[in-house]
């Protein structure tokens, strides 16, 4: 089983568990190898100089047991990259992912395929190590920069009974001998291949030592290990640009169905049209619908509703609701909410639940206001809840606020966890980290069992003061009515901004 996560350039990304891959999807990888992987050195016992080759049933009867995976890149239905990998949990030890192959088609390379596989693979903050073996330095680089660690034989000789034990769960690595010593890391696999067209980086930039005829680098970084904070400093914007650009799929990976603050849906809408003075047969607007719980709920009551979301996998979900509800009085439609063209129409805009404030850029959660006034009517009415600074600010310790580029110790020690796939609670202050230059919350979600690409983001929103959000929405035009510090499912109780219920602001406002 699989299933899509994101689109790049058309390209698919999918995580399947090997044990359940099929004859013909093993063909496929086993084609993909073969025809793209590389040629054997001319020091190799087989076929000097001529293409690797795997056959089906080596993947089948090396890598298809409960806890290899593999993270493919798919264009047009065809695989393009693959990625085999264990991922195990040893006991007294933790977490280790070894990627036991890598290749990428090399009419797609040169297009980060490679680097979001192995990103997604290596990205796992809590793990004790990651690694690999290969005879490409270019792979060895690519780990250092998503761990922010440097590969050295030095460190890995003082983990070495911990590599011998993962080694024992992988055929070419238990039946090869390893050969480790503070000068050198490296196996000796009998696998020797020609890796003289990787330029761009000698062997002596790397730290494992020359390679060896027959041999792989083992090149491993480990929890323990003091990270490079210059490497961070350098890739911090490189990182958090990765997760920004998954954050589409983030959002659409949120189970909020089981989310117990997404219950309150029809009290929620009850307390909304209790404020505002509009018939049952009003145009309404849902700007960040979600799974189209508040739009449901409005088309019950009569109104004729417009719902927009910028997840595909959300509008599906939001169009499946309706019609096993019976709902027919919504439309649904997957659209970037700040490009709506839409005027001059609409007797009630909402935009509930964080969609203002999910942007870090002020700019884009200033364009989604200005959205909403331009879609109103006259005397049109905008309803929206964004996120509480004030509780956020009162939560987090001082030990995890500063500014983030600078200090890899508040991110990369801040505990990661699934808070987003299983109740959806980022408010819990030990998941959470404030910078103070940018005034921006960030935690760190990882997403491993819906059978997508495994991964972990750094997730960064935008939260606010009453004030904050006040003025922002007057100062696009609207005469506030109504704003209150509220919990979900309970808008008519007004709470203080540092109770701990009150995770949300509700404001209520209307176009002059």
């Amino acid at each position: 089983m699989s299933a899509v996560i994101h689109h790049n350039d058309e390209i698919q990304y999918t995580n399947q568990k090997t044990q359940f891959l099929s004859d013909e999807v093993l063909t496929e990888c086993a084609k993909l190898f073969s025809s793209n992987y590389g040629n054997y050195s001319e020091y190799s016992d087989i076929r000097p100089g001529q293409n690797v080759r795997l056959s089906a049933s080596y993947y089948k009867n090396h890598y298809c047991t409960p806890d290899f995976s593999v993270a493919l890149a798919r264009k047009a239905g065809r695989i393009i990259g693959q990625a085999f990998y264990i991922r195990k949990s040893y006991k007294n030890i933790g977490i280790m992912t070894w990627v036991v192959q890598l290749v990428v088609d090399k009419n797609y390379r040169q297009r980060g395929i490679a680097s979001t596989l192995l990103r997604s693979i290596w990205g796992f903050s809590d793990d004790y190590a990651w690694g690999l073996a290969t005879a490409n330095p270019c792979t060895v680089k690519t780990l250092e920069a998503a761990t922010f660690r440097e590969c050295r034989s030095e460190i890995i000789v003082d983990h070495i009974d911990d590599i011998e034990m993962i080694s024992m769960d992988i055929g070419f690595a238990k039946e090869g001998v390893i050969e480790i010593s503070a000068d050198s890391s490296q196996i000796n696999s009998h696998f020797s291949v020609d890796n003289s067209g990787y330029s761009g980086i000698d062997e002596c930039e790397l730290k494992l030592g020359k390679l060896k005829p027959g041999r792989e680098w083992i090149a491993f970084v480990f929890q323990d290990q003091k990270v490079d904070v210059d490497r961070y400093k350098r890739s911090f914007n490189e990182l958090i640009d990765f997760s920004e650009m998954q954050l589409k799929e983030a959002y659409s990976r949120m189970n909020m169905e089981s989310h117990a603050w997404a219950k309150g849906s029809s009290a929620e809408i009850d307390f909304i049209l209790g404020k505002i003075h509009i018939n049952d047969h009003s145009t309404a607007v849902d700007l960040g619908c979600g799974i189209g719980r508040h739009s449901i709920e409005m088309a019950r009551r009569g109104l004729k509703v417009l719902s927009y979301d910028y997840s595909e996998t959300n509008i599906i979900k939001a169009k499946k609701n309706a019609t096993e509800q019976g709902i027919d009085g919504c439309s649904f439609y997957c659209a970037d909410i700040r490009e709506l063209k839409e005027t001059n129409y609409a007797d009630l805009v909402i935009s509930l639940y964080d969609v203002i404030g999910s942007y870090p850029s002020q700019a884009d959660n200033i364009k989604i206001i200005q959205k909403a006034y331009e879609i109103l009517a006259p005397d049109g009415y905008f309803v929206a809840s964004v996120m509480n600074m004030e509780l956020t600010e009162h939560l987090v310790p001082e030990s995890q606020k500063g500014i983030l580029s600078e200090d890899p110790e508040i991110l990369l020690d801040l505990k990661p966890g699934n808070v987003m796939q299983s109740t959806g609670d980022i408010f819990n202050p030990e998941y959470l980290a404030i910078d103070t230059r940018d005034g921006l919350v960030y935690r760190k979600e990882q997403f491993g069992e819906d059978e997508m690409l495994p991964a972990e983001f750094v997730i960064r929103d935008k939260r606010y003061r009453m004030n904050e959000i006040i003025d922002l929405v007057k100062n696009v035009g609207f005469c506030i009515e109504d704003c209150r510090f509220v919990r979900a499912g309970h808008f008519d109780e007004p709470l203080g901004p540092t109770d701990p219920h009150a995770k949300e602001i509700v404001l209520i406002a209307k176009k002059q």
